[in-house]
């Protein structure tokens, strides 16, 4: 081996590792939003759930990205513990794909389909079109560090050093177990690691399979890496989503060695093909389905198992930090996106909460102060979370290529989030205005308090039509919203219309007569940002 071929190898693992995250990238800029709502909405069952996530992997091509966003979602509170757990055996089936494709040996045609990949890429300004071509330059580009590894390894073969360390893997298994775990962890692809083992095997530096079948094991474990990083920091149900993929991994890499021990499954793998790029192959898709046909029966057990390792559940949401977003995970659009949405969504509920207690402490004979401090407290939570999350939508828009779609859903979290703050400031003046009225035992008339009553629920059902428009929920169409918010509009008009005249005959009081116009205006106010919130729709 010389300096040129340790280069060579250098150049070709860099193109091969490359070329699979570039073919990842524009798949995952080409439907990253469908993805999510592919992992939400499509995985109400274990057996579902293992399918999309067979379908995703397969697709994206790194079993790494699809349990980590699993893990985020999760974690975010989009995704339950027991649906992600389907996924997460189905990720690691769909990554052993790259394996597959590189067996078939479309190594010849490499270069024409690079070629073809970076004239989408450079010649055409469609994002569209950029991302497929990504997805073909990548995959071009991993074949041809593919062969370039394969040139630059065949001296390899000829090494007595190497050969005597991969005919110690025999029978040191621990020993290979840990090479393949180290491996992979470094790679953070396991579809790489065992794509280099192809290459090996096409320079003949790997001449049989028994050399490399405890490899493969610890590179399926080393795999979990992605997962472990991003539920360190994540609640509960995160640490056991990444604990169901370590075990789905030690298990069938368990039930795998025992049977490569104890039954004729060499030979067996032989058998199916002379080949040694694709018996390797076959090894680590075969393990898979063996682990998921065995373990995935068992995965309500696996579950239970995992709630014994981190047990309890989560403590009560702390109020001035960011719940879902998880700085580690910004990178990767289509988890940094949902756990964005899923923060947007507490703002909202937040600020929907303390509008509804506000109104109803503003129709009540007897308001509780307790209800009037829990106002207090959410407000200083509303105005934490704008700026929080104001600055967190800043940083996934600087670090993610943002596709068009993504970028139109970061723009209207910016603007609604501006909403959310608004709508809880005004309902803090309401519990201003009934805190003030408890301290001087004001009270409005039995008139007054009707037309109250019936405009706060007319606003508050306004709010939740709006935010149902606004997350593609609700059967109005933008035009009713209006004449909603001009009905609103009129409303007020009549109202202090009618509490002049009040005020006039005597029937009011002008200090709580004040008090109600400036009501009011903020209920006023608050139709208006609802509408602000409809026209901000996905």
């Amino acid at each position: 081996m010389t300096i040129a071929n340790w280069t060579g190898i250098a150049g070709g693992l860099a193109l091969f590792l490359y070329g699979i995250r570039l073919m990842g990238q524009g798949i995952e800029h080409l439907a990253g939003a469908k993805l999510k709502n592919i992992l939400e909405k499509l995985t109400r069952n274990r057996f579902v759930g293992l399918l999309v996530g067979v379908f995703i992997t397969a697709i994206i091509q790194s079993s790494n990205a699809t349990s980590a966003m699993t893990v985020g979602f999760v974690n975010a509170g989009l995704m339950e513990f027991t649906r992600a757990s389907g996924v997460i055996v189905g990720a690691n089936i769909g990554t052993t794909v790259t394996g597959l494709l590189i067996a078939l040996n479309m190594s010849r045609i490499a270069s024409i389909i690079a070629f073809i990949g970076v004239v989408a890429i450079v010649f055409f300004k469609r994002k569209t079109v950029n991302n497929v071509g990504s997805i073909f330059a990548g995959l071009g580009i991993l074949f041809i560090g593919m062969n370039l590894m394969k040139d630059n390894m065949t001296p390899l073969a000829q090494e007595a050093y190497f050969t005597k360390t991969l005919l110690s893997f025999e029978n040191k298994i621990l020993l290979a177990v840990l090479v393949g775990m180290i491996f992979t962890a470094l790679a953070q692809s396991v579809s790489a690691s065992v794509g280099i083992l192809q290459a090996m095997a096409l320079a003949g530096a790997v001449t049989d399979l028994d050399q490399v079948v405890f490899l493969i094991l610890g590179m399926n474990i080393g795999a979990c890496i992605a997962a472990v990083t991003a539920a360190l920091h994540g609640t509960k149900d995160a640490k056991r989503t990444a604990a169901i993929h370590v075990m789905f991994n030690v298990f069938a890499g368990l039930i795998w060695g025992l049977g490569w021990k104890l039954l004729p499954l060499e030979s067996w793998m032989k058998s199916l093909s002379p080949n040694l790029v694709q018996q390797i192959a076959y090894v680590n898709i075969i393990e898979k389905l063996v682990g998921a046909v065995v373990i995935f029966p068992l995965l309500p057990l696996l579950e239970k198992l995992t709630r014994v390792i981190f047990p309890g559940e989560d403590k009560p949401n702390e109020r001035n930090m960011l719940l879902h977003i998880n700085s580690s995970d910004i990178g990767t659009i289509s988890i940094a996106v949902a756990q964005a949405e899923a923060e947007v969504r507490r703002m909202y509920e937040l600020a929907k909460t303390n509008l509804d207690l506000s109104c109803r402490l503003l129709t009540e004979k007897d308001p509780k102060r307790a209800d009037l401090d829990i106002i207090t407290e959410n407000e200083e939570t509303i105005d934490y979370l704008n700026h929080a999350i104001t600055d967190a939508l800043i940083r996934i828009s600087g670090a993610c290529a943002l596709g068009p779609h993504e970028a139109a859903l970061i723009d209207g979290m910016h603007h609604v989030i501006c909403d959310y703050e608004r709508i809880g400031d005004h309902a803090d003046n309401i519990a201003g205005y009934v805190r003030h009225c408890m301290d001087q035992g004001l009270h409005f008339s039995d008139a007054a308090r009707r037309e109250i009553t019936e405009l706060t629920g007319k606003v508050t059902v306004f709010v939740e039509e709006a935010e149902k428009y606004y997350i593609n929920d609700s059967e109005r169409s933008i035009e009713e919203l209006e004449a909603i918010e001009d009905s609103v509009d009129n409303d007020v008009d009549n109202m202090q219309e009618s509490h002049i005249r009040r005020m006039e005959t005597g029937e009011c009081r002008g200090e709580i007569g004040m008090l109600y116009i400036e009501i009011l205006t903020d209920l006023e106010r608050v139709a208006d940002h609802a509408l602000n919130i409809a026209q901000a729709q996905k």
